[in-house]
């Protein structure tokens, strides 16, 4: 058997072009690595993105605008040595900030300088930029301040109204820069409605910051905990309600509703839209045993539902009884009823006579008398062990059929208290 015979020869790789251009490639390198390392002409490298760090300060004072400052410089050398320079082999500070000594905007020149382990190269150039300028100050202490509502309401629809902002947050917290933290006299959370608006809305308002001139601060030196507010315009409707005066101590049978006069009779509320049958506000109470020919009208208060406005304006209604076709008569009693005595008490009412003023028209007092009137003492509003003697007030009823009479006043009498079980020892 033959012998195979290798005819592999060196001449032929050059005939393949891929060996071609990787022995090509191999040999420019190994070229440029001996130009490199024996040429004595220095290469020139831009290092960029190189962090400045600055010095720190003296007088508690900082920086508050060095965060994510960058620069870039060139260096000269070897083309092996600077080829592999990079940021983390140098950083760029100050030149000098000795004279930093209070707040304010400074203007600081920068250096380059080398780190790490590379040192055979030069600086061929200041660095990029040549200098920054600074903003410094001290830090303040957080400071609470109250938000002004500046919200505007161009217009609302008719029969509708725009009640008073509701603002989420009524106070911001700032820090920061200290010169600026006092300057702040003002937190507006500010919006301008452009529309026509015809129910509740609520918008995201921008806190704006302003100084005792009224200028707007500006807030990069300074950190708020909220940026915004929610700002609520509650749109309610406007109705027509009837004032009506609340009386108390009115006898049940007595009916002088022609005789009584309110003014104004009326006003105006805005009401949220969800209340659909509100047609009267009432009067604070009028104490109907007080009303005589001689104190017959009253200054009073309204009562305003909750969540409602008073578009008129009016807190105070005048109300008058008319009292031309009554009189008034006195007459004693000497007959009392006592009620809810204790289960272990005995009252009796010690007061021989009380003169009691009836007023109504002449016509039933004519035939008043006082066998038409009952004095009732009510001793459930006395500690049911109760012993001893007191004073209680006393209830004046006067007869349905009179039922244009009342009593004026309020009357006590004096009572005594004894045990059962100690009088029935007796």
């Amino acid at each position: 058997m033959k012998k195979k015979i290798n005819n592999f020869r060196l001449g032929k790789l050059f005939y393949n072009d891929k060996f071609v251009m990787c022995f090509s490639i191999l040999l420019a390198f190994i070229f440029w690595l001996y130009v490199a390392s024996t040429t004595q002409e220095a290469s020139v490298f831009t290092v960029t993105d190189i962090p400045v760090n600055l010095p720190e300060l003296n007088h508690e004072l900082k920086y508050f605008n060095d965060e994510g400052l960058k620069a870039e410089v060139r260096i000269s050398g070897n083309a092996l040595v600077v080829a592999t320079v990079t940021s983390d082999d140098v950083y760029i500070t100050a030149n000098d900030v000795s004279m930093i000594t209070a707040p304010g905007n400074y203007t600081l020149d920068l250096v380059p300088k080398k780190t790490g382990m590379k040192k055979d190269y030069t600086f061929d150039s200041t660095p990029t930029p040549s200098s920054i300028n600074v903003y410094v100050d001290r830090l303040a202490e957080p400071r609470e301040i109250e938000i002004t509502d500046k919200i505007k309401v161009s217009s609302v629809d008719e029969n509708s109204y725009a009640s008073a902002t509701l603002l989420s947050q009524q106070t911001v917290k700032v820090s920061g820069a200290e010169t600026i933290v006092n300057s702040i006299a003002q937190v507006c959370a500010e919006y301008e409605f452009q529309s026509t608006l015809s129910q509740t809305t609520v918008v995201s308002a921008p806190l704006v910051f302003y100084d005792s001139d009224g200028k707007k601060i500006d807030t990069k030196y300074i950190t708020s905990d909220i940026a915004k507010v929610d700002a609520t315009v509650p749109i309610l409707k406007v109705v027509n309600v009837s004032i009506t005066p609340s009386v108390t101590n009115m006898p049940e049978t007595l009916d002088i509703s022609d005789k009584i006069t309110v003014e104004p009779s009326s006003l105006k509320l805005a009401v949220p839209h969800s209340v659909s049958n509100i047609t009267e506000v009432s009067t604070e109470n009028i104490d109907f045993s007080k009303v005589n020919s001689q104190n017959n009208q009253f200054e009073v208060s309204l009562i305003i539902p909750s969540g409602s406005r008073n578009i008129d304006g009016i807190d105070k209604a005048h109300v008058a009884f008319d009292m031309t076709d009554m009189s008034e008569k006195t007459l004693s009693l000497t007959s009392f009823t006592v009620i809810n005595e204790g289960t272990n008490q005995s009252v009796s009412v010690t007061t021989k006579s009380l003169d009691v003023k009836i007023i109504g028209t002449k016509s039933q007092l004519n035939s008043l008398n006082v066998a038409n009137i009952t004095a009732v003492v009510d001793m459930s509003e006395k500690a049911d062990n109760f012993i001893g003697m007191t004073e209680m007030p006393v209830k004046i009823n006067i007869n349905s059929k009179f039922n244009q009479c009342w009593s004026y006043g309020s009357y006590t009498v004096n009572v005594t208290a004894a045990r059962k079980s100690d009088e029935s020892g007796a």
